[in-house]
């Protein structure tokens, strides 16, 4: 019964994070602390977690806080991600605090406010996680259709205040070393990293008060204050929980109707030689953002490696040999002019998607709050929600704060059967409109 819980709490990915392959080894912190009772517990030491853990530990430092993952710094959906950091908005909607560009408006100041943030974290501990701000992210399109969607997305930016730069055929031939793409623009404020190396270095580089520990699944939430928190490897005590594990609060009874696991793809080349990098444009980094949400994400990745990120599987990891043969034929429609398409990793990585588009935020019940449903963009975002719950948590009032809980929430999804069938219905029906953007 243990272990079909713990299984239930956490994905069984089929391989290591390709991102996490390319680091060092580093010490997991998996030992049990001999205290079982905190001021705080957090769940989730991804991007989220860490955040809202530091910013508690920061607020409380004669307070302990514990935060518990079920996995190991890198290894978790935090260092399975592209590595790419943007203050844009995310599908704003509006709501009863104000208009849609109102809710622009809010989303920006508050995902600018979450890139500073990382930004003086990575620069006050010397994360060594390639923080680049100079290399083109770029939304580009394959297809007249691809190309209306991103010329639209380029004018709502504008009009939101965010300052985009525009490039034709030509232009994103010279940048990314193919015609691929007949028009593209790159907005202000974005960022790249090494998602596995800025999450490890993020843990291990918390404040005094705040005890990490990895490898440890949590099964339940009892109580009302003081909790407790059951875990593979005994119970904790604490006053106030934090849940901070995205689609994997459902397993801990939260957001079952909110939400819903999708599985995305990605691959690392080995590294390149200088004439094949050079076949893949004259920058040593740059990005792209597919003109169809189900399409292809593509990174340059330091002038060493190419990356390529595909394909949507619901609730259940595809097997290997399909992703692989998947992704390289998308390289290959790309990139023909390459020696090869031969990738040294492969992996998966689940995100929670919301039917809106809108993030979990807030307090469940007193003492217990959680942030969730990151739509696959949780660096940025996932790091300032869990720095503003820790300080909602605290009594902390501020701006930021109320800009957040002015935001649009998830809304309802229906029950199985009828889920699994829109969903799977859905993702067929996108990737076919997607046609040569994926």
């Amino acid at each position: 019964m243990m272990r079909t819980a713990a299984r239930q709490a956490f994905p069984q990915y089929q391989n290591r994070s390709g991102w996490n392959a390319l680091l060092p080894p580093r010490e997991v912190r998996d030992r049990v602390p001999t205290s079982r009772s905190f001021a705080s517990v957090v769940i989730g030491a991804g991007y989220t977690g860490l955040a809202a853990a530091r910013r508690l530990a920061e607020l409380e430092p004669d307070r302990e806080v514990l935060i518990i993952d079920s996995s190991e710094l890198g290894e978790g959906s935090a260092g399975r991600n592209s590595g790419f950091l943007s203050c844009g908005p995310n599908e704003p909607r509006a709501n009863r605090h104000g208009t849609v560009d109102e809710a622009a408006a809010r989303q920006i100041r508050i995902y600018k406010a979450g890139l500073d943030w990382l930004r003086s974290l990575v620069e006050t501990h010397r994360i060594d996680c390639g923080w680049d701000e100079s290399a083109p992210r770029l939304h580009a399109a394959a297809t007249p259709a691809g190309e209306r969607r991103v010329r639209a997305s380029c004018s709502k930016n504008r009009r939101w205040g965010i300052e985009c730069a525009e490039f034709d055929r030509s232009e994103l031939t010279r940048m990314v070393g193919t015609d691929y793409y007949r028009y593209g623009y790159r907005p202000e404020s974005t960022a790249y990293v090494q998602p596995a190396a800025l999450v490890r270095g993020l843990g291990d580089t918390l404040p005094a008060a705040a005890r990490l520990l990895e490898r440890t699944p949590v099964l339940k939430v009892e109580g009302k204050g003081p909790f407790t928190i059951v875990t593979s490897r005994g119970d904790f005590k604490a006053d106030r929980v934090l849940i901070a594990n995205n689609v994997h609060a459902r397993a801990l009874g939260l957001l079952r109707d909110r939400m819903i696991a999708i599985y995305t793809y990605a691959a690392l080349t080995p590294e390149l030689d200088p004439s094949e990098l050079a076949r893949l444009g004259e920058l040593p980094q740059w990005g792209v953002i597919p003109g169809h949400r189900m399409g292809t994400t593509l990174r340059k990745f330091q002038n060493t490696r190419f990356l390529v990120r595909s394909g949507d599987s619901y609730e259940r990891e595809m097997p290997t040999a399909r992703v692989r043969e998947m992704l390289t034929e998308l390289y290959r429609r790309r990139f023909p002019q390459m020696a090869s398409h031969v990738f040294e990793h492969v992996w998966g990585g689940v995100t929670a998607i919301t039917h809106n588009g809108g993030l979990y935020f807030g307090q469940v019940r007193p003492g217990l709050y959680a942030a969730a449903g990151c739509n696959g963009s949780g660096v940025v975002r996932g790091t300032i929600q869990g720095k503003l719950l820790a300080e909602m948590a605290c009594g902390s009032q501020s701006a930021l704060l109320s800009d957040r809980l002015a935001l649009e929430g998830p809304n309802w999804i229906p029950p199985e059967p009828f889920r699994s069938i829109g969903v799977m219905s859905s993702i067929a029906l996108e990737q076919f409109q997607a046609g040569l953007e994926r």
